[in-house]
């Protein structure tokens, strides 16, 4: 799929449901933009585990992450056309900071082997798809925002998220039975 506004509106959906998720888990985004340049690529910054000293609970913790990485996938199997180039990148992204997560859990010994980082996983995956399809509007809103802008920087979009959500009871969510 070539350059259009359409690829920048998948890479936008994918990236918004991420700082969507960021935000609402309490992982500060330095940078979000679905422009590249020689300085940087499009994509997110997020730095999930510098939070760990603030949560006291690698579990939590790395739960969070698993439906910080996963969420913008889940919003991407709603795409009935081709992938861009630009959202094929982010899925590779993606499945690097899954491995990235997996791997932290053996390091801080949450898990013994990575294999036995799957329970946090699925339960990250259940937070996003949750997360999902409660904060739909806002995400969707957050992704015509960026697409206008191609790139917000982290004190702007925090702002602009403390502006347009909802109050949220995060933990409750969290602890929710529903899928």
């Amino acid at each position: 799929m070539p350059n259009t506004i359409a690829s920048q509106e998948q890479s936008a959906n994918h990236l918004a449901a991420r700082a969507v998720m960021a935000y609402r888990a309490g992982f500060p985004v330095a940078l979000l933009s679905v422009t590249s340049s020689s300085e940087r690529p499009s994509g997110i910054v997020c730095d999930w585990k510098g939070q760990r000293e603030w949560f006291h609970n690698d579990e939590t913790l790395l739960s969070r992450a698993f439906a910080f990485v996963y969420i913008g996938s889940i919003v991407d199997q709603a795409i009935s056309d081709p992938i861009s180039d630009e959202l094929r990148r982010e899925l590779v992204s993606d499945v690097s900071s899954a491995l990235e997560a997996r791997q932290t859990a053996v390091d801080w010994g949450i898990a013994e082997a990575l294999k036995d980082t799957n329970p946090y996983a699925h339960s990250g995956y259940k937070l996003a798809s949750r997360l999902l399809r409660i904060d739909q509007p806002l995400i969707e809103s957050l992704a015509r925002e960026l697409t206008s802008q191609g790139t917000i920087e982290g004190e702007a979009l925090k702002k602009w998220l403390d502006r347009n959500a909802s109050p949220l009871n995060f933990d409750e969510l969290e602890t929710s039975i529903t899928y």
